[in-house]
């Protein structure tokens, strides 16, 4: 079968540590939700991505949400996923009859952890929520009433809860108070209003620094001396380059020297993760989204030929600059040295390089009718995501710490 996109999308413990992520596919050659359908066409693509891609490979450590219809369950596609890391995420509308409720309480008993998604108590509700794990519920503005009616009978399930479609603050707050134990939406990877404040100026400098050094053809004298302000950076760049990660590189006793044996592009990228890294008020998953964007933008670049594909890593590595600094981006972008391409992407998402932003963030979303960067074909979207996910759990691990 042909390959599509495959995304997730992360669920926090807190609105900070992620716990777990939910998967999404979406296959090309029938142009349709895999993960959403019934039928054998979306078990075999279920299976093909989380067993052939991995489910390792995108929820690395945390658990897999994977979205299991009720004749996937029936015709026991299920007992090809593993136990461990995995939670068959059956959807609200699954008739929860004799033979569903068998099969389903198998699969309890043999090891798998269930989810419930779009849960709503009623009495015909309770026996699938009783083989449960974890019940997913929506906390819309016009649903949290109805939900905090339903919350003392759910409670009584023994299940943790887990509240789905936070998109405000509003939300999270009110999934807070109901007493949700996990948390989903795209709220966490916006900016707070509420927390907006002007930038310190410790943190400014810093992002003045990874500017500066993301300066196309910044040459070497340029990079040693902006690096030259940021001692903590250069050790850690140092201590890097000198790792066993690195056997062939000789010993290095200066950042000229590792400039010079890596190359200025290298150096900078390196200095932006280290960056990500140092960032401790926000949730770690926008420290991973800013590298995934910022390796999927410059792999898009390589894709469409373009001439300087580095810009597209700083683009992306910027885009979430705003949501990372609770701050207006063209606030800002006023105080950073960047080039006007890099900013006009930024703050518009125009040319070549806001097309690819555009298409990354669209791919955060499962949107994939707006997944589309030029004329590249969905393969090399899927791969430029992908090997983004992997590079920015490696590169956050070796050069952050």
């Amino acid at each position: 079968m042909q390959e599509g996109f495959f995304g997730r999308q992360p669920i926090y413990k807190d609105g900070v540590d992620v716990f777990a992520y939910e998967l999404f596919s979406h296959n090309n050659e029938r142009s349709q939700a895999a993960f959403g359908n019934g039928d054998t066409v979306t078990a075999e693509a279920l299976l093909h991505e989380c067993i052939h891609v991995g489910l390792q490979g995108v929820a690395g450590k945390h658990p897999a949400f994977v979205n299991a219809s009720r004749e996937f369950i029936l015709n026991d596609y299920s007992w090809f996923l593993p136990k461990e890391g995995v939670f068959l995420q059956i959807g609200g509308d699954a008739k929860p009859d004799d033979a569903f409720l068998r099969a389903t309480s198998h699969l309890k008993q043999a090891g798998y952890s269930i989810a419930l998604k779009d849960f709503a108590y009623s009495e015909e509700t309770r026996p699938l929520a009783n083989i449960a794990d974890i019940v997913k519920v929506n906390v819309r503005s016009d649903e949290c009433d109805l939900l905090a009616k339903q919350m003392d009978n759910i409670r009584s399930l023994n299940v943790k809860v887990l509240a789905q479609g936070i998109e405000t603050q509003e939300d999270y707050t009110a999934a807070k108070t109901l007493g949700a134990d996990y948390f989903e939406g795209y709220f966490f990877c916006k900016p707070n209003p509420a927390a907006s404040k002007q930038i310190p100026h410790n943190r400014l400098s810093t992002l003045q620094l990874l500017a500066t050094l993301q300066t196309p053809d910044a040459t070497l004298e340029q990079l040693e001396r902006a690096l030259g302000q940021d001692l903590a950076m250069s050790h850690r760049i140092l201590r890097y380059v000198n790792s066993p990660m690195n056997p062939s590189l000789r010993k290095v006793d200066s950042i000229r020297h590792a400039i010079s044996l890596v190359g200025t592009n290298l150096i900078s990228q390196w200095a932006g993760v280290i960056w990500l890294g140092s960032i401790e008020e926000k949730p770690r998953e926008l420290m991973v989204m800013s590298a995934i964007r910022a390796h999927m933008c410059q792999q898009l670049g390589v894709a469409m030929n373009c001439a300087h594909p580095d810009q597209f890593f700083t683009a992306g590595l910027l885009s979430l600059l705003d949501a990372l600094m609770d701050s207006p981006m063209d606030s800002i972008l006023k105080e950073l040295p960047l080039i006007s391409p890099v900013k006009e992407a930024l703050l518009n998402r125009s040319g070549m390089m806001g097309e690819a932003i555009k298409c990354v963030e669209a791919y955060e979303r499962c949107d994939w009718a707006g997944t589309v960067c030029g004329k590249l074909n969905e393969s090399t979207i899927r791969e430029a995501y992908l090997t983004g996910v992997l590079w920015a759990r490696s590169a956050l691990n070796e050069l952050a710490n």
